[in-house]
């Protein structure tokens, strides 16, 4: 039912502030989850694939012309590590060991230089850390650090409070790395990553489909806008409800549902369905079984074979995106009551406040935190404010029509 509303400015002002920055924040933690999904992952609880065994697999795929051909890192992480500076100060810290691409295993931001190239034997990265332990200062690319018998030359040094280094496997070493990371040409799956396996004689492992929480937390973090299309369509509807009975002021209406239709379309970016969640038939109750039934048994089996660095970062990051999602909820709902829009004017104010707001705040926290912004955070918020203005300009033109006589007091305060 829709019943006149009042502006309450402080309330709505800091509810409609309150949700932008969690949805922000939301959108951070997003981000960060997404930079850890760039493919499929798999891990193996015992044993895993050598850096000698990928490259041999990588040259006869070239020579074979293998099409579908991911790109391939193998690494493992271990605690307990003494890294000593060249004045003899040392630290544990995890030992990193990558064969291939090292921004495949993390998404740590690079405060300067960067991570040692495939062939890059002599050289590691630290984390922000590390160096404050050891030389009290980020700026020491180049500087020699000793760990296990080798020395090492510091290429770059990446954020991260725990002391951990990077370093590259030697391409011709038969000891197995316990993870890999498959990035495909086109968006990665399991059963791309079983075929692969499989082609390459590579022993089975735990596989993650990282795109397909990708997509999860895509729609996750678009929960505010849901609400908020869902909260439109449902005023929208009740509206039409009641005019359903007067053929002229129904006739007046339609053409306002199909724009609001279509600034929904507009709005509204939500991300495709992944390939293997379309059966062949809806109806095929097993398939949705299946489906969930795997894909839950393949997130048990991984998180029991022990998380890594970098499996706990993504879990951070995907607890945090659903939080602070959810609670951008609660004082949205509040601005979004609190709304009540009664001219041109105010409506183009709204919005511009909105936009700024959402502006400035993005600007200022993606100094710190990178963020990946959706349509949908833009724009749904402004249409609700459109919406309200229609609804309100409407609602006594379609009140009285020619031929169509007056409503009731009772039925007015509906429309």
């Amino acid at each position: 039912m829709e019943t006149e509303r009042h502006f309450h400015w402080p309330a709505l002002v800091i509810s409609a502030l309150t949700a932008v920055f969690l949805w922000c924040i939301a959108c951070s933690f997003y981000s960060k989850a997404v930079s850890l999904c760039p493919g499929v992952a798999v891990t193996w609880e015992n044993g895993g694939v050598s850096p000698a065994a990928l490259a041999r697999q990588q040259t006869f795929a070239r020579q074979d012309g293998a099409a579908e051909r991911p790109e391939a890192t193998l690494w493992q992480a271990a605690s307990g590590y003494e890294v000593m500076s060249g004045d003899r100060r040392s630290i544990e810290a995890d030992r990193v060991v990558v064969f291939g691409d090292c921004r495949a295993v993390t998404a740590a931001t690079m405060l300067s230089g960067s991570f040692p190239a495939g062939n890059d034997l002599a050289g590691c990265a630290v984390s922000s850390g590390l160096a404050f332990s050891l030389w009290g200062s980020t700026d020491i690319c180049g500087m020699p650090v000793i760990m296990g018998g080798d020395r090492l030359y510091v290429r770059g040094v990446f954020e991260e409070e725990e002391p951990r280094i990077f370093r590259q496997a030697q391409a011709g070493s038969e000891e197995p790395l316990s993870h890999m990371q498959l990035i495909f040409p086109e968006k990665g799956t399991r059963e791309k990553a079983e075929r692969y396996l499989l082609a390459a004689d590579f022993s089975e492992g735990i596989i993650l489909e990282l795109p397909l929480i990708e997509w999860a937390l895509g729609m996750i973090v678009r929960f505010p806008a849901i609400i908020l299309a869902a909260g439109i369509l449902g005023r929208v509807i009740r509206r039409g409800k009641w005019l359903w009975h007067y053929p002229v002021l129904l006739a007046f209406w339609l053409p306002s549902v199909l724009v609001v239709l279509a600034g929904l379309f507009v709005c509204m970016d939500l991300p495709g369905i992944p390939a293997g969640f379309i059966p062949t038939r809806w109806s095929d109750f097993a398939f949705w079984e299946n489906l969930v039934m795997g894909h839950g048994k393949n997130v048990v089996s991984w998180i029991s074979a022990g998380s890594t660095f970098r499996d706990m970062e993504l879990m951070t990051a995907v607890i945090m995106t659903v939080l602070f999602s959810i609670a951008a909820l609660v004082p949205g709902a509040i601005a979004v009551m609190q709304v009540s829009i009664r001219s041109y004017g105010g409506m183009a104010l709204g919005c511009a406040a909105y936009t700024l707001a959402l502006s400035l705040l993005s600007l200022f926290m993606a100094r710190t935190y990178p963020m990946i912004f959706c349509r949908e955070m833009y724009l749904m918020p402004c249409l609700w404010l459109c919406v309200d203005f229609m609804l309100y300009r409407q609602k006594e033109k379609l009140a009285a029509v020619s031929g169509e006589g007056r409503f009731s007091d009772e039925k007015r305060s509906f429309l």
